[in-house]
């Protein structure tokens, strides 16, 4: 294995016991040692790697938004899932593969937000790296509208903004949560509801 090798691998455990410990732990409460040790790695490493705990967090969180088989370095609009959603045809299809991607980013990701939310209160760097993550999330609808728009899909007076908005509004990780586990709808029906809901507020 090449050196360069070795550190993403080392980057990816580090950030993958990061994602655990934060959520099961909380963020204040989980120490650099204890990143290192479930690592397996001496904790000036975690230090040299990343430079400080927040940015320990936005690769943790980060690795929880790509999933386990991807690499979080690779830029979004480069993701598999992403390359398929646009060569996809039919918009209601294009829809239907965003919203199976946030139902699988809310079920790796949501515990971590809660923490960052707790946290964000009393610590303005987890504050701001939360917002720029938010800010993120709602790139994925901003494109994927403006192609809609290209292609004639989106109904007639709904602009890529406001489209994007009710996209961004409909996936957020709540509603996944308030369906699936307060109201005790199943991950497919919900799924399968926001797709077809989407459909029907946005398209042609």
């Amino acid at each position: 294995m090449s050196s360069s090798n070795r550190r993403s691998v080392t980057r990816r455990r580090i950030a993958e016991a990061a994602a655990a410990l934060f959520s099961s732990n909380g963020y204040a409460e989980t120490t650099m040692q204890a990143i290192a040790d479930r690592a397996g790695v001496h904790v000036q490493s975690v230090y040299q790697v990343f430079g400080s705990k927040v940015k320990v967090l936005a690769e943790a969180a980060a690795v929880l938004v790509a999933g386990p088989d991807v690499d979080a370095a690779v830029p979004p609009p480069e993701r598999r899932w992403v390359l398929d959603m646009f060569a996809e045809p039919d918009p209601a299809r294009q829809l239907a593969r965003y919203v199976h991607h946030m139902r699988e980013v809310s079920d790796r990701y949501l515990r971590l937000v809660d923490i960052m939310r707790v946290t964000a209160a009393a610590d303005p760097d987890v504050g701001s790296f939360l917002a720029q993550a938010e800010e993120g999330r709602y790139a994925g609808p901003a494109h994927l509208m403006q192609e809609l728009a290209a292609k004639n899909a989106l109904r007639p007076g709904l602009t890529p903004a406001r489209a994007a908005d009710m996209v961004y509004a409909l996936t957020s990780y709540d509603v996944f949560r308030t369906l699936v586990d307060e109201r005790g709808w199943s991950a497919d029906d919900t799924e399968f509801w926001l797709a077809q809901t989407l459909a029907s507020l946005l398209l042609a």
